[in-house]
């Protein structure tokens, strides 16, 4: 059909219907492409191992609601680290131009 169906829209436009599971509990969701899909479901699957891993470490915790909150602590943790690797990419790029502009100048 090179990349359309009956009503000539283009295949790849198509949303995909997913669900995700995290603790049991199905995640019903619409993602834009099989690139985004593999994103939520690796995300998925990141969620599950975390919270096996603090299950292990900490299996004495009350409730689940600790795990739950010690993963999304640390979900957020490693978001707001990546994010300032990549803050600084822009800075770390005009100090190198600024390095050789003045290694231009005094020479």
């Amino acid at each position: 059909m090179n990349g359309q169906d009956r009503q000539g829209k283009r295949i790849m436009d198509r949303k995909l219907n997913i669900n995700v599971t995290i603790e049991g509990i199905q995640l019903p969701l619409t993602v834009a492409n099989t690139e985004e899909e593999k994103v939520y479901r690796d995300a998925s699957s990141l969620i599950q191992n975390r919270l096996k891993v603090l299950r292990d470490t900490y299996p004495t915790l009350p409730n689940d609601k600790y795990y739950y909150a010690m993963a999304m602590l640390n979900t957020a943790v490693d978001a707001v680290r990546a994010s300032m690797r990549t803050d600084s990419a822009p800075f770390m790029e005009a100090i190198k131009d600024l390095e050789a502009e003045m290694d231009g100048i005094l020479r």
